[in-house]
């Protein structure tokens, strides 16, 4: 499938933009919007060898791209639905998962003079509850994932990683496939825009079809978004897994040594290449450097 092909829209759809009150852009640009943040846990308990009286609060967010040919989400965070399903886990997932101060991306947006239907469509890192808990709030808008990605999640996803009701109803969904082309490491890409500014990598293994994001902003500023491969910056740092009973629990990876592959890998790169920045979806001491909505890195 050819990058621009993705995103060509009936005429009448190009059409109504014109009313839309989100504003056109001329160049790439991104924004963080925080939906939650977790209850809180000790460090030790989100990546190995962190420290036990260090106290971390995960974000949970979706990430706004503006792009000349579209815009769209990078992740959902959580939403008006999340907690109907979040409430299908056992008790010890829904204290060890609690999340508190909810404020769905597409309320924020909204607030702002965003519509729904200013965005293009939703590219997930993964399909994990708290990547896809505001997609509910984005009826018909097509989805863009990975192969395998939606096959591990309706065949044998289950609580408290996936939770089907983020899965039901009527949705595109758009399998994207990788070029043979090598990006930073990586053996295979999909440049989305053919331009240079956004590089799709697979980076399966904490589920299957995980999808990286390489960022490479007007600015010079340089982004990887990891999504899942580590929970934190000092786990890219330090080549460092998420806690091994913490598999046990709540059976986070689908392949744990294959995301150890992956973590290696974006250690290696980290080294080689210190001024990318590293941002794994949920590491809140990141996200807290990059701009929020409505605020934009350019």
């Amino acid at each position: 499938m050819k990058p621009l092909a993705l995103f060509a829209a009936p005429l009448l759809l190009a059409c109504s933009s014109l009313l839309s009150a989100a504003p056109a852009v001329d160049q790439l640009r991104l924004s963080v919007i925080p939906t939650a943040s977790s209850s809180g846990a000790a460090e030790a308990m989100v990546v190995s060898g962190g420290r036990w009286g260090t106290q971390r609060h995960l974000l949970h967010a979706a990430v706004l791209i503006e792009h000349p040919q579209g815009r769209f989400l990078f992740d959902t965070g959580l939403g008006h639905e999340t907690a109907e399903a979040f409430a299908r886990n056992n008790w010890l997932n829904r204290t060890l998962l609690a999340y508190e101060n909810l404020n769905p991306a597409r309320d924020q947006l909204e607030a702002a003079g965003y519509q729904a239907s200013d965005i293009d469509f939703i590219l997930p890192s993964h399909l994990h509850w708290d990547h896809l808990g505001g997609l509910p709030d984005f009826p018909g808008l097509p989805v863009l994932i990975l192969p395998g990605a939606l096959e591990e999640a309706k065949t044998h996803g289950e609580p408290p990683a996936f939770l089907a009701e983020q899965l039901e109803g009527e949705r595109e969904w758009r399998q994207i496939e990788l070029d043979n082309a090598s990006y930073n490491g990586f053996d295979r890409s999909l440049d989305l825009f053919a331009d240079g500014t956004l590089v799709l990598v697979d980076l399966s293994g904490h589920t299957a079809g995980q999808v990286g994001m390489f960022v490479n902003l007007p600015s010079g500023k340089r982004l990887f978004l990891i999504g899942d491969t580590s929970w934190t910056e000092r786990g890219v740092e330090q080549n460092k897994p998420r806690p091994v009973f913490v598999q046990w629990i709540s059976h986070v990876d689908s392949d744990r040594e294959r995301n150890s592959e992956q973590l290696k890998r974006i250690h290696e790169l980290h080294q080689r290449d210190p001024d990318l920045l590293i941002v794994p979806a949920h590491d809140e001491v990141v996200a807290a450097g990059l701009a929020h909505f409505p605020h934009f890195e350019e």
